[in-house]
């Protein structure tokens, strides 16, 4: 669903618009502000796909809203809308990356003409590709989000094979929006790379690129709960500095003060896999980057992940993976052409 954004100092306008946008599949009305400083504030708030705004209003123009976007976001498509033709604006308009210049009224033809060209333009890009990877957010199963990264980065993969700055593009946009539109208040403005450094390296073959992302909706998850629980914020400190040793239940409701019964209850209901599953998930994860990236024998990682027990750190692996270890290796050699 891509979200707009409706500016004009004009509530009839901005009423009538809605009305019409409510009637095209596949898009809805995030926000909408009267003034072009409301504007600011919104945009930063909900991070929309789109802005229709009116080019003249008081204060903070419709172009001033633009420049100050177009600093530091060339993905937002921006439609201005005026009561008259005029040129100087048209070519400021052009100068700042705007998608159309258009006339007031908008009938329903041409704005759904309009939202239909973007719908399609925006089909096969990069924006196309967030989407699958948001679904896996606001699904809000850890055991699809899992399962779930592989289709998406291949058909990335396929698109832009060979092409590494546009790949590190592709990712660090996916990146930054998940962390932006998952409601994080407080990374709202970070830098993704910030948070996790991404470079030509770190996506220079698909599993490696899935491994960066999965680090990036890990926290997305952490967050959305945490948010919604504060209390979990312990217990994700806590798990993350330990996902390396052999955690138990019994140590993360000691160490964090909780009760069993209430972790495992807001535990299920915000990941929908209880807290033992969530940590063998993000523990055959890492092993499956050990399993990649180094000749580490099976006993070495599962001891890397604190499992005593290479057999039964084998068991786990093959009841979330489907297959065994050795299966697992080999198909990395046959993706490599090095079987």
């Amino acid at each position: 669903m891509f979200q707009i954004l409706i500016v004009d100092d004009d509530s009839i306008m901005r009423r009538a618009l809605k009305v019409m946008i409510d009637k095209i599949d596949g898009f809805e009305v995030c926000g909408e502000a009267a003034t072009g400083s409301q504007a600011l504030t919104i945009y930063e708030q909900t991070n929309p796909d789109i802005i229709i705004m009116d080019i003249l209003m008081p204060g903070v123009t419709g172009l001033d809203v633009a420049k100050s976007i177009r600093e530091k976001d060339l993905e937002t498509t921006i439609y201005l809308l005026s009561a008259y033709k005029n040129f100087n604006l048209a070519k400021e308009a052009v100068r700042l990356q705007i998608k159309e210049y258009l006339l007031k009224p908008l009938s329903m033809k041409v704005l759904s003409e309009l939202l239909d060209t973007y719908k399609k333009e925006k089909e096969g890009s990069v924006s196309h590709y967030l989407n699958a990877f948001e679904a896996l957010v606001e699904n809000g199963d850890f055991r699809q989000l899992y399962y779930g990264l592989d289709e998406p980065i291949c058909k990335i993969y396929k698109k832009y094979s060979g092409d590494d700055e546009k790949l590190v593009e592709v990712f660090r946009y996916v990146g930054q929006r998940l962390i932006a539109q998952s409601a994080l208040a407080e990374d709202s403005k970070s830098d993704v790379e910030s948070i996790f450094p991404l470079n030509e390296c770190l996506i220079s073959e698909p599993m490696i690129a899935q491994m960066w992302l999965f680090k990036v909706l890990n926290y997305v998850y952490e967050k959305e709960a945490i948010r919604r629980y504060p209390v979990l914020q312990n217990v994700f400190t806590y798990i993350d500095e330990n996902i390396r040793s052999d955690i138990s239940l019994n140590q993360i409701i000691e160490s964090c003060s909780i009760s069993q019964g209430y972790l495992s209850r807001i535990f299920k209901n915000q990941f929908k896999v209880s807290v033992m599953e969530y940590l063998h998930l993000r523990k055959m994860h890492l092993a499956k980057g050990y399993f990649y990236l180094t000749n580490d024998s099976v006993a070495e990682v599962a001891f890397r992940l604190g499992y005593s027990e290479s057999n039964y750190f084998s068991k786990v692996f093959k009841k979330y993976e489907r297959i065994t270890v050795q299966q697992y290796r080999k198909s990395i050699q046959t993706k490599r052409g090095t079987a």
